[in-house]
């Protein structure tokens, strides 16, 4: 009977480096969200702490460019999901999986899209109209 090692084990290797990646984001996006608005956690305030320069950087960025960043990081959180868990990649025979996934992304565009147009048309139609006095 062989030893248990990574050697032996290639998709333990594939689960280890994507859950590492995935922790990696979600770090970064944390510590993003905990630099920007001034809360001090004691490892945040440890990491940010090395580099005062640009912790008060990153608090002085503009809100969009920020919340920008968080949203590069979740579709990179998205895909490295796909990629390392869901084995999921564009080879011939995961065609019909990217397909499926790409289709339910279009439906919930759509689902999501028209539900913010009927609030917008609906607040707009229910706010008060102003005599212009």
């Amino acid at each position: 009977m062989k030893p248990f090692s990574i050697e032996n084990r290639p998709e333990l290797a594939t689960y280890l480096s994507g859950f590492f990646l995935a922790l990696l984001l979600t770090l970064l996006a944390f510590g993003i969200v905990c630099a920007q608005t001034g809360i001090a956690l004691q490892p945040i305030s440890f990491v940010l702490g090395r580099f005062p320069q640009g912790a008060e950087r990153l608090r002085e960025m503009p809100h969009w460019l920020v919340i920008s960043g968080i949203f590069v990081l979740a579709v990179l959180q998205i895909t490295v999901h796909l990629w390392y868990f869901l084995h999921l990649d564009f080879s011939p025979r995961q065609r019909m999986k990217v397909h499926a996934i790409l289709f339910s992304l279009c439906i919930m565009f759509i689902i999501i899209c028209g539900t913010l147009w009927i609030m917008q048309d609906l607040g707009n139609q229910m706010s008060p109209i102003s005599s212009g006095r």
